[in-house]
């Protein structure tokens, strides 16, 4: 079998899309839940979980695998399962999961909601998509669908095909009616270089993965330092991670050659350190203390910044972003605002399933620990200027906050 691969370490956040509702066989469900087994227990690792309880997890939810008819339903189903094992990047793909994460198209209205009192709050959009070329916004609340008042979700429908929603926008209160149509769209976002003085830039970088270009972020980088800045703001909010390298290669733009990344600690290295000191397999911190990094930064072409960082985060920040920020906090002092990252840090691989025409299993193999000794899984990196706003027509608050931490 030919394994075409991605190693990863991000959490692909798909919550401004929809699946496909294609029907699934009992057929298909035995071959994807065969075909993870063998992978998980052959391949995945972090230290202290037992990935051989990966059948007792999946009986518990077999009922609702058995009623699942179609793909959606299955996957989100299984995956249910896999979050028992509570630790982030191990997750069941659909095929058109797979599509979307190779191509940055995906079907859908490109929004995501929550519960509101009046109905449903939009509390995040997709540059690109329906929901944002019909001009829908951030903080508009959903007070009808298909004239349904104080709705509690909102139908799906097939490709192409439209939804009746009432739209309450928060900032005016006029209420206006719309026809939402689902459409393939792109969920890539560009990097951008901003000043909001002559003496501050503002770096953002929406992903490590398909669209982060290291020719272009090296122009960014050469630009602030031509343009002699004091401050760079990097901006890694809602920013869920991506390659290892693509990490690497921004921390040596940012950092001297030669400073620690962190250490990576996979089956071998931990194995080794149980054979040689006969110490805990378990304790990640006593492992990397002994091991030292496993990543430094590498000289770059060019001269490194080496002005004042500030870094915008969220809850949406997770994997290689929580790993820049936690380096950059810890060896070059910079500031961290806005809200608390996902605590989410694990290198993973994408794994296609053998004869299930499609369906891809993403599974961890190696858990990281910072240059300081911190282990960032289930341990989210705290801002240290806490700000909960979000941009809205009167400006961006985390933005500000950062403007004035700098100074």
């Amino acid at each position: 079998m030919r394994v075409r691969s991605l190693l990863t370490i991000g959490v692909l956040l798909g919550a401004l899309s929809s699946a496909f509702g294609q029907s699934v066989s009992s057929e298909t469900k035995d071959k994807v839940l065969l075909s993870m087994q063998n992978t998980i227990q052959r391949q995945a690792f972090v230290p202290g979980i037992d990935f051989t309880q990966w059948p007792a997890f999946l009986a518990k939810r077999q009922t609702e695998v058995d009623h699942a008819r179609d793909v959606p339903t299955f996957v989100n189903t299984v995956n249910g399962a896999l979050r028992d094992f509570g630790i982030s990047h191990i997750r069941l793909l659909s095929p058109q999961n797979v599509k979307t994460r190779v191509s940055g198209v995906t079907q859908g209205f490109g929004m995501a909601t929550q519960k509101s009192e009046s109905g449903l709050l939009i509390t995040a959009i997709a540059p690109k998509s329906p929901a944002a070329q019909l001009g829908l916004e951030q903080g508009d609340e959903i007070i009808q669908v298909e004239g349904i008042e104080k709705p509690v979700s909102y139908p799906v429908p097939p490709d192409n095909d439209t939804t009746a929603l009432t739209i309450k926008r928060k900032s005016t209160g006029t209420v206006k009616h719309y026809m939402l149509a689902k459409k393939a769209y792109s969920t890539d976002q560009p990097n951008t270089l901003t000043w909001t003085n002559k003496d501050t830039a503002v770096l953002r970088i929406p992903s490590f993965s398909r669209t982060y270009s290291e020719k272009q972020i090296e122009s960014f980088v050469a630009e602030v330092s031509q343009r002699k800045a004091k401050a760079l703001i990097l901006d890694l909010r809602s920013n869920g991670g991506g390659l290892v390298r693509n990490c690497q290669h921004l921390l040596s733009l940012l950092s001297q050659p030669g400073t620690p990344i962190g250490t990576s600690v996979d089956r071998r290295l931990s194995e080794r350190y149980v054979q040689t000191t006969g110490g805990d397999s378990k304790d990640m911190v006593a492992i990397a203390k002994w091991c030292g990094p496993t990543s430094k930064t590498v000289k770059m072409a060019q001269q490194p910044f080496l002005g004042k960082l500030a870094i915008l985060l969220d809850s949406r920040s997770a994997s290689a972003s929580e790993i820049t920020s936690a380096v950059l906090k810890e060896q070059r002092g910079a500031v961290l605002i806005g809200r608390q990252s996902a605590g989410a840090v694990l290198v993973s691989l994408f794994l296609p399933l053998a004869n299930t025409e499609g369906f891809e299993v993403q599974v961890p193999l190696s858990d990281y620990v910072s240059p300081g000794g911190m282990r960032l899984e289930k341990n989210p990196l705290k801002p240290d200027v806490a700000v909960e706003g979000a941009i809205s027509e009167s400006g961006d608050p985390v933005l500000a906050s950062a403007l004035k931490a700098i100074k």
